[in-house]
């Protein structure tokens, strides 16, 4: 995931067009693989256009089953690519059934296009069916909540600047999704040929500047520390940090945390790790953050959410200067106080401390040995996880950190992991180690469920040969479960684990430790995931013992290269580790 892309360039345009292939030929030229959604009659001059692509090997239209599903999808392609994901949807509910999924992306930005049908102009305000104008149920202002950039293409004459310009501030500094409103006559008119001598930019670049004097500021104040901490987010993924951190942090032998969103861009298994902190996170990562006599962090690309902080705990700034990278300067002191904000994209300004800790400081080998010491002393007596002992038990119903290790061993590390909302991330975040960035998913911005299940599939077509394994729970699977019919349309080998516990397993759990909740309304007759699978045309496997989902299993699965949902009947009263979340909802919200 690099801060600069440069995308291929494919000349597909048809002797005479219309506005709708005039579109479709400006996501050729940006490389878009897919358009993932579902046809209706508003959107016909758009389809019309991706199915000419199609015959001449250029972009290939997906049909999904929900358009919220159609939405994850394109978001999942886009954040394993690193480049655009293009949804559609009809006029009316299409195009609100994309809304959720939206601003998923938006929370976690993400660059998506939303196409939106529109019924043609000239019925604007007479009562047409499915009015989604001004005069209607008013998308484009819907949508202008969750994105970037909203509009309606209103006449032919914008069409060809308002489709390049979409395109541009999804993929430009702080990227996110964009939404246009595609009135069906519009989209039909013919379009001058002159039109496509446009020049698309063919290559865009994060936010290069950076300010120099606050980068020495910074690394007067890395010298002058006497303990010192970094914690990376989702934001040095975007833009590729993840080698440069890594440097940064053997430079001052400097131990590392990442958030939630950004689990695996530093790896797990390296002297320096902390593990995640925040939600689910790890005790290591809580007792070195939270330690007074830690007098300098430097966070990179975190907004400091509630799910990166337990609900903003003040002892995660408490004696510490803060160093903090972000792209958007409106973070900046927003929840904890900034003394040095360093504006810009994470990889450049990393880059340029790098650069100017060589020249303006050096730690010398009897100091980095002294933090050696130092952090592998603290490192022994504060593990990575809690209750390290279940990881290899042998109890049944199985255990949820027994199926997260044997995950684990029986992938390749370069496997990709979609994680959806719910126990199931608790327990993906605080046991299953991932050691590659860019291979840990998880929509936690607006924390959709359903959200792996359907994202996992943008993210195959993306991934090409190597293995996505989407892990999910029963409840977010039975929300967006029949995606997997859109797997199986178009064989992607997605890898489905569903940990199954008959419930909403956080909501189960998160009442029984509340202080205020009664137990209620999270527990459904047990499904059987398998049979289900097998059903839509999938491979279906049922594990109910530990050890059973292993390398060999796995492999075999994987080599098979279609769609697998993996049923996993595991423990329904094993207790996640989601304490620190109900201290947070205790201290935000004064009761749970």
């Amino acid at each position: 995931m690099s801060n600069v892309i440069n995308y291929p360039v494919r000349e597909t345009v048809p002797e005479e067009i219309q506005n709708g292939d005039l579109l479709v030929h400006y996501l050729e030229k940006e490389g878009v693989e897919y358009v993932f959604g579902i046809p209706g009659g508003a959107l016909e001059p758009v389809y019309n256009a991706l199915a000419k692509a199609e015959l001449r090997g250029g972009l290939k239209p997906i049909l999904s089953k929900h358009e919220q599903g159609a939405a994850f999808m394109a978001d999942g392609y886009s954040r394993v690519s690193g480049t655009l994901g293009v949804c559609c949807a009809t006029t009316g509910p299409g195009a609100t059934n994309l809304f959720a999924g939206i601003t998923t992306s938006y929370a976690d930005s993400i660059p998506v296009l939303a196409l939106t049908a529109q019924i043609p102009i000239r019925n604007f305000g007479k009562s047409a069916f499915q009015d989604s104008s001004h005069e209607g149920i008013d998308v484009v202002e819907i949508f202008k909540r969750s994105t970037v950039y909203s509009a309606m293409v209103i006449n032919s004459s914008l069409a060809d600047d308002m489709f390049r310009k979409a395109i541009r501030m999804a993929l430009s500094g702080k990227r996110g999704p964009v939404h246009l409103s595609l009135p069906s006559d519009v989209m039909a008119e013919k379009v001058d040929e002159d039109a496509v001598s446009h020049s698309m930019l063919s290559c865009y670049s994060q936010t290069l500047y950076f300010d120099r004097n606050s980068v020495k500021e910074a690394v007067r104040l890395i010298g002058r520390a006497k303990k010192a901490a970094m914690l990376v987010g989702s934001g040095a993924l975007w833009s590729g940090a993840a080698q440069v951190i890594l440097e940064l942090a053997e430079m001052l032998t400097m131990p590392t945390a990442t958030t939630p969103k950004a689990k695996g861009t530093f790896p797990e298994n390296h002297e320096l790790t902390l593990g995640c902190f925040g939600f689910g996170g790890s005790p290591r990562a809580d007792a070195y953050l939270f330690d007074e006599n830690v007098d300098l962090l430097i966070a990179v690309g975190t907004s400091f959410n509630e799910w990166a902080t337990h609900g903003w705990n003040k002892k995660l700034a408490r004696g510490k200067t803060i160093i903090q990278i972000d792209i958007d300067p409106n973070q900046f002191g927003r929840n904890y106080d900034s003394v040095v904000p360093l504006s810009g994209d994470a990889k450049v300004v990393v880059q340029e401390l790098l650069y100017e800790l060589a020249r303006m400081y050096r730690v010398t080998s009897v100091e980095r040995q002294i933090r050696t010491r130092r952090f592998v002393e603290f490192a022994d007596n504060h593990p990575m996880m809690l209750e390290p002992e279940k990881l290899t038990s042998d109890v049944c119903p199985i255990k949820p950190q027994r199926l997260m290790s044997d995950i684990r061993k029986a992938v390749p590390d370069d496997s990709i992991f979609f994680i959806d909302i719910g126990n199931n991330l608790a327990w993906a975040l605080h046991y299953l180690p991932i050691i590659k960035p860019g291979t840990f998913f998880a929509a936690l911005g607006f924390s959709c469920m359903g959200y792996g299940v359907a994202g996992s599939i943008g993210g195959k077509l993306a991934a090409k040969e190597r293995p996505v394994i989407a892990i999910v729970g029963d409840g977010g699977f039975l929300m967006n479960g029949m995606e997997l019919a859109t797997a199986v349309n178009y064989n992607i080998a997605v890898i489905w684990i569903v940990l199954n516990d008959s419930g909403l397993g956080m909501v189960r759990h998160g009442q029984r430790m509340s202080s205020q909740a009664m137990e209620t309304s999270h527990a459904f007759v047990e499904v059987d995931f398998a049979k289900l699978a097998e059903s839509l045309g999938a491979i279906g496997v049922r594990i109910d013992k530990p050890g059973q989902l292993d390398q060999q299993l796995m492999q075999r699965l994987i080599a098979m290269n279609k769609p697998v949902v993996i049923d996993v009947l595991i423990d329904p009263d094993e207790l996640p580790p989601i304490g620190s979340r109900l201290s947070a909802l205790e201290e935000v919200y004064g009761e749970v």
